[in-house]
């Protein structure tokens, strides 16, 4: 029961935590500098039409910051090929040359 048990729990556990590793996780990150840290909302620059390069005293950037997705299961290819059969062949084993023939049989005691 024990077993059946953790086994299900377990088989749950799995079958909530894969849909969510699949999902795309992103948040947006707005920095700003401007002259009043605490009241920070920079106004769009005008127009510069000059050619001199210049500083603005308010800029802000956007960081995307994406979470890094696991790749989908892909079932690998298995490639078939048509083997040859091979032929068993019987080990050739040379025999061992003939020994001697046994001595003969003594022959049977008086009675």
């Amino acid at each position: 029961m024990v077993t059946f048990a953790t086994t299900t729990l377990v088989a749950v556990v799995v079958a909530l935590a894969v849909p969510v590793s699949q999902l795309r996780m992103v948040s947006v990150v707005h920095h700003c500098c401007c002259p009043d840290p605490d009241d920070c909302h920079c106004p769009k620059p005008a127009a510069d039409h000059s050619k001199q390069p210049s500083m603005r005293t308010c800029h802000g950037t956007t960081d995307l910051l994406v979470a890094p997705q696991t790749p989908a299961f892909t079932e690998p290819v298995v490639a078939i090929v048509d083997r040859p059969a091979t032929v068993a062949v019987a080990p050739s084993l040379p025999l061992m040359s003939p020994h001697d023939p046994p001595p003969p049989t003594r022959p049977d005691a008086p009675s």
